[in-house]
């Protein structure tokens, strides 16, 4: 019999929605509807309930008094940071005046939508907003920034858009860290390269900066290469 989560006030399972590929799992604490502590889920296959501080502080970071709950307009010159609040209503009327006019003058394909994933939610990476902007008549941007030169490059350098199992990656031999803090910005990565150099593997680090991955590639007559 499949037991009953109370998500007003209970341990929700959930997965972070932010941009990276991870996606690892949380274990949500809410009480009376409201996120009170975030944990990450240790049966996650790959993150093992390790999560990095931005998720483990989202508490903190939705409840913020600072945080920006309503539009705001510029009221100044552009530079100057002068805003003011404004209803949704009114954002909304402001944005689709402006549209119109575009599009009976100028057409519809002089409105260019630019925007990236932002995080990995189903709504926010390459949901809706696609569709509306298709049957706007916009003109089309193929929106991945950094990713395709990324992509691009890869592929010149290991002949496709290969990659291997994470969960396989414990049995690597050598670890090439090439321009890379994985301590800071690939954690599980890092989990995976500790858990194979007990099992013998090397790892070295090729960087211009001395950083906390190669600090920890130095260890253990581990080779750090400053290049």
């Amino acid at each position: 019999m499949q037991s009953y989560i109370d998500v007003e006030n209970d341990v929700v399972p959930s997965v972070c929605s932010l941009d990276c590929p991870d996606q690892c799992g949380l274990l949500v604490h809410k009480k009376d509807g409201k996120i009170v502590k975030t944990e990450g889920d240790p049966n996650h296959p790959v993150a093992k309930g390790n999560i990095c501080n931005k998720v483990r502080n989202m508490r903190e970071r939705i409840y913020d008094h600072k945080r920006i709950r309503t539009p705001l307009k510029r009221v100044g010159q552009k530079g100057d940071g002068k805003f003011i609040s404004i209803s949704w209503q009114e954002a909304i009327e402001t944005i689709t005046s402006h549209w119109k006019k575009l599009i009976s003058e100028e057409g519809p394909e002089s409105i260019l939508p630019y925007s990236f994933y932002g995080n990995m939610g189903k709504i926010n990476s390459e949901g809706m907003d696609r569709h509306f902007f298709h049957r706007l008549g916009s003109s089309q941007l193929d929106r991945t920034i950094c990713s395709s030169a990324g992509s691009k490059g890869y592929s010149y350098t290991m002949g496709g858009g290969y990659g291997t199992d994470p969960e396989e990656m414990t049995e690597t031999k050598l670890f090439i860290m090439w321009g890379i803090n994985a301590v800071s910005t690939n954690m599980h990565q890092m989990m995976i390269a500790q858990k194979a150099r007990k099992n013998g593997a090397k790892i070295v680090v090729i960087d211009v900066h001395k950083n906390q991955t190669g600090r920890m590639a130095g260890m253990k007559k581990r080779r750090v290469i400053i290049a």
